[in-house]
C-alpha cells in the first residue's frame, strides 16, 4: 500500500512539474508576441508621426518656402518663419529620439532603425540643422545626444 502511494506522489509531482513547464513555456510565447504587437506598433506610430510631418510641408506652400528658405540660411528668416522652422525641425528631432528610444529597449531591430539613423544624420549634418540641435540638444536625454555625437559626428 505504501509502495501504490509514493508511486501516486510521484505521478502527482511529476504532472505537477510538467504543468509548471508547460505555463512558463506559454507565458514566454505570451510574451513574444506581446513584444512582436508591440514592435509593430511602435513602427506603425512612428511612420505616421513622420508622415504627418512631412504631409504638413507637402501641403503647405508658405511652410514649404519657410523650410526651404531656413535649409539655405536661417539667418534670413524673419522671426515668424524662424519659428515656423524651429517647431518643424523640433518635430523631427523628436520624433527620431523617440525612434532612437523604441531601438534601445528593443522594440525596433537594427533594421527598423537604420532608416531613421540615416535621416537623422544627413538632417542634423546640415547647417539650419545643425544649428537647431545645438540650440536645443540639451533638452534632450544624454543617451540621445550620444548616439547623435557618435553616430552623426556632430
Amino acid at each position: 500500500m505504501e509502495s501504490s502511494e509514493n508511486t501516486k506522489s510521484k505521478w502527482a509531482a511529476y504532472f505537477g512539474g510538467v504543468s509548471v513547464v508547460a505555463s512558463l513555456l506559454l507565458v514566454a510565447w505570451e510574451i513574444r508576441q506581446n513584444t512582436v504587437a508591440l514592435s509593430a506598433q511602435a513602427l506603425q506610430d512612428l511612420n505616421a508621426m513622420a508622415n504627418e510631418i512631412l504631409l504638413t510641408a507637402a501641403q503647405n506652400d508658405q511652410l514649404s518656402s519657410v523650410l526651404e528658405k531656413g535649409d539655405d540660411d536661417l539667418s534670413s528668416l524673419s522671426d515668424a518663419e524662424y519659428r515656423q522652422y524651429w517647431s518643424y525641425s523640433y518635430g523631427l528631432i523628436n520624433g527620431i529620439d523617440a525612434a532612437y528610444g523604441f531601438y534601445q529597449k528593443g522594440i525596433l531591430s537594427e533594421d527598423d532603425f537604420s532608416g531613421w539613423r540615416t535621416y537623422a544624420c544627413e538632417y542634423l549634418g546640415t547647417p539650419s540643422g545643425r544649428t537647431i540641435w545645438e540650440k536645443d540638444k540639451a533638452s534632450f536625454g544624454d543617451d540621445f545626444g550620444e548616439f547623435v555625437v557618435d553616430e552623426c559626428d556632430i
